[in-house]
């Protein structure tokens, strides 16, 4: 069983073994987060600046792989087959990359679309892929807008109190004075 809230086969995996997954952000040389809850977008921002390695070391951690492997008939274990079709991989990460330069419009509509067509090919796991690819992208890009607004508002505050402050410096140096 999932120990946290699993979103997709990264968050499974990551969620899964927390501590392997650690260790995979460190072997590349970043700090991971303390919130085991963050660890998955952690690795997912790994995964799309540094690509399959990343992706062949979660292979690796997966809690089920023995038993896919040995059911999928693989025996060496040099395989990194873990029998799971990674969102981030092949054609989609090509995905990935042109949702990144897509606006928010464009992805709208292009999630639209992706749903329509994953109702119209349920069984078609590469749709699947896309359009959980292209809600990721569309929740980031949400979170990133609310940070961003969250910024310009504390930005906006602390400029009104120093504004504030100096006037009443003002005042009170034109009283003295």
């Amino acid at each position: 069983m999932c120990k946290g809230k699993a979103q997709n086969r990264i968050d499974y995996i990551v969620l899964q073994k927390p501590t392997e997954a650690s260790k995979i952000l460190e072997q590349y040389g970043y700090e991971p987060p303390t919130e085991k809850q963050e660890l998955p977008r952690a690795i997912k921002l790994l995964i799309r600046k540094k690509g399959d390695g990343v992706i062949k070391e979660l292979l690796r951690i997966h809690p089920e792989r023995e038993l896919i492997l040995q059911l999928s008939g693989h025996t060496t274990d040099e395989s990194n087959y873990c029998g799971c079709q990674s969102a981030y991989t092949g054609e989609l990460k090509d995905y990935l990359d042109k949702l990144s330069g897509m606006s928010a419009d464009e992805l709208n509509k292009l999630y639209e679309e992706a749903k329509q067509k994953a109702k119209e090919t349920p069984a078609d796991k590469t749709v699947m892929g896309g359009v959980e690819a292209i809600w990721d992208e569309l929740k980031r890009r949400k979170k990133q807008t609310e940070d961003d607004s969250k910024k310009e508002k504390e930005v906006s505050q602390r400029l009104l109190m120093q504004l504030g402050l100096a006037f009443l410096a003002g005042i009170i140096i034109a009283k003295i004075a």
